[in-house]
C-alpha cells in the first residue's frame, strides 16, 4: 500500500466511521487481529466489533459531531493523524447530564496498516479539554506564570 492509500484508510476511521457513524466501515478497515492502545482503556481487542461499540457509545451524547482531520503524516506502515471533534452535548454521559454545550475534543491516533487493514492503534485525546467544554472543569483564563 502506498502512503496515500494508508492515509486514506486512517481518514475513513475518522470521517466515515466516527464522524458519520457508518459502522460498516469498521468491517472494511480493521483487521480482526487489531490491538488498540489508549491511555484511558486497557488494550482493546475484538475488532471490528469492539470499535463499533465504542462509536455507538461515544456518538450518543453528541450525535451531530463532526470530526475534522487536521494533519496527517505517513511513514512506512504507520499514519499519524491529528484530529478535532466538535458536537452538541444533547444526551447524558455517566455523571454528566446533557448541557447543550458545544463540545470539542482534540486528539491524535497512530494507525499501523498492513495489507489495507488497520492492525494496531495508539490513541490519545484531550479529555481535560473535553471536560472544560462540558463545563465540568472550569476553563482557565489568562496565561500561566512561574
Amino acid at each position: 500500500m502506498s502512503l496515500d492509500e494508508n492515509k486514506a484508510i486512517a481518514r475513513r476511521h475518522f470521517e466515515e466511521l466516527w464522524g458519520k457513524g457508518n459502522l460498516s466501515v469498521a468491517d472494511e478497515i480493521y483487521d480482526p487481529s487489531c490491538v488498540g492502545h489508549c491511555a484511558n482503556f486497557p488494550d482493546q481487542t475484538g475488532y471490528p466489533e469492539s470499535e463499533k461499540q465504542l462509536v455507538m457509545r461515544d456518538r450518543a451524547p453528541a450525535p451531530d459531531q463532526i470530526i475534522t482531520v487536521e494533519d496527517q503524516i505517513a511513514e512506512g506502515d504507520k499514519v499519524l493523524t491529528r484530529w478535532l471533534c466538535r458536537g452538541t452535548h444533547t444526551d447524558s454521559v455517566p455523571g454528566i447530564p446533557a448541557t447543550g454545550n458545544l463540545i470539542t475534543l482534540h486528539g491524535m491516533h497512530l494507525h499501523r496498516i498492513r495489507n489495507g487493514k488497520i492492525v494496531e492503534v495508539w490513541a490519545i485525546d484531550d479529555l481535560f479539554g473535553l471536560m472544560q467544554s462540558l463545563g465540568v472543569v472550569p476553563a482557565e483564563s489568562g496565561s500561566a506564570t512561574a
